[in-house]
């Protein structure tokens, strides 16, 4: 029969090894984009069209072409986010699949991305919103995610899919992008040099 001292021994060898895998993917990130592509499924209009994308530096690309919102952004339209890590096996497993109202998404996760990217089509950021098509100028994309507090460090896919809601309750895949990007422990030693 286990004692006491057993249990307790026990219990610090759990503790010490969920927290060794906490420091894994605890605490501040950054995020480097590879590229942007469309999905393999990517619905019947492109979220960027025309789109030409340069490095400007290590972590950030700037953009230039056409953004393609096609439809309201109400209570009818939800956007999806599916994010994958890549494997030891090359294969990419998800981490989160997430699902809400376009306006509700946005907030929650990145109302500091899509401010950034409306402010780029002299507009100013509301929701609902209209549907919309603007022409980006030199945007640096911006990866300023909300309320993601952690990541498991690694290489990453991103689908963002745009859907809207029809009468029968059915959903239509009206756009997908898809981006690929790596996610690392933030140099510290560089934020205390600035």
């Amino acid at each position: 029969m286990a004692t006491l001292s057993q249990y307790t021994l026990y219990l610090c060898l759990v503790g010490m090894g969920g927290s060794a895998l906490w420091k894994e993917i605890a605490g501040p990130y950054d995020v480097a984009l590879k590229h942007v592509t469309n999905c393999d499924r990517r619905g019947s209009v492109s979220f960027f069209e025309l789109m030409k994308v340069r490095k400007l530096n290590r972590t950030h690309f700037v953009c230039n072409g056409l953004l393609t919102i096609a439809v309201d952004l109400d209570d009818d339209a939800k956007l999806r986010g599916v994010a994958a890590i890549k494997g030891t096996n090359g294969r990419y497993n998800n981490v989160i699949d997430v699902e809400l109202k376009a306006c509700d998404f946005i907030l929650k996760f990145g109302k500091n991305i899509v401010e950034s990217l409306i402010e780029n089509c002299d507009s100013t950021y509301v929701c609902p919103m209209k549907r919309n098509t603007c022409e980006l100028k030199n945007w640096t994309i911006s990866h300023d995610f909300i309320d993601i507090p952690a990541l498991p460090y690694g290489e990453y896919r991103l689908d963002l899919s745009l859907l809207e809601v029809l009468q029968d309750n059915k959903k239509q895949l009206i756009s997908c992008v898809r981006f690929y990007g790596t996610i690392t422990p933030k140099n510290l030693n560089k934020l205390k040099k600035a």
